[in-house]
């Protein structure tokens, strides 16, 4: 029986040798793809980083663009609305010169000044958004003035009709604009 064991044992033996073989085989083998798959892996890495770079700096380049432009863009659209405020103050304007000349033909010249008097901001206000106009509208404070001092003294002849001319050709220029 001491040579079956001996067989035995040595056929064990070399089975476990050629197993551990076997195995390590496989362990280098499994070693060399993983470097391979790290090498692709560190590669692409690096490819990523060389695509994606230049990417994010084109993002934001064109996000840049896109707020400056969103910028402008309301910022027109603010001035437009500014505009159109300024306009829609000058008709309210002449609402009020109509009232002080109805007033006035009421024989009510303190308070056809004072209606009148109540004007002259928003002219100059209006003079100074609309800078084109400027020069017209605040040159109508001279005339109000000459009118609201004729009426508190009870000269109620003259007539708002020359400032009532002059916003209606403003108001109908800013029509066209």
């Amino acid at each position: 029986m001491n040579l079956f064991q001996h067989l035995l044992l040595s056929l064990l033996l070399s089975l476990g040798l050629g197993l551990l073989i076997y195995l390590l085989i496989q362990n280098q083998q499994l070693q060399r793809q993983l470097a391979a798959v790290d090498a692709l892996q560190r590669g692409s890495a690096e490819n990523m980083g060389k695509t994606l770079i230049p990417l994010t700096e084109k993002l934001e380049a064109i996000s840049l663009v896109t707020s400056k432009l969103s910028k402008e863009a309301e910022d027109s659209h603010n001035k437009k609305l500014a505009h159109l405020q300024k306009r829609l103050d000058l008709y309210k304007t002449l609402g009020l010169l109509n009232q002080a000349e109805l007033l006035r033909l009421e024989a009510k010249g303190v308070e056809a000044a004072d209606k009148l008097a109540s004007t002259k901001k928003i002219i100059w206000e209006a003079g100074e958004a609309l800078a084109d106009k400027k020069a017209r509208l605040q040159s109508l404070m001279g005339p109000i003035d000459k009118l609201v001092a004729a009426w508190k003294a009870g000269d109620l002849s003259p007539t708002a009709d020359t400032v009532r001319k002059e916003l209606e050709t403003v108001l109908g220029e800013l029509g066209n604009d």
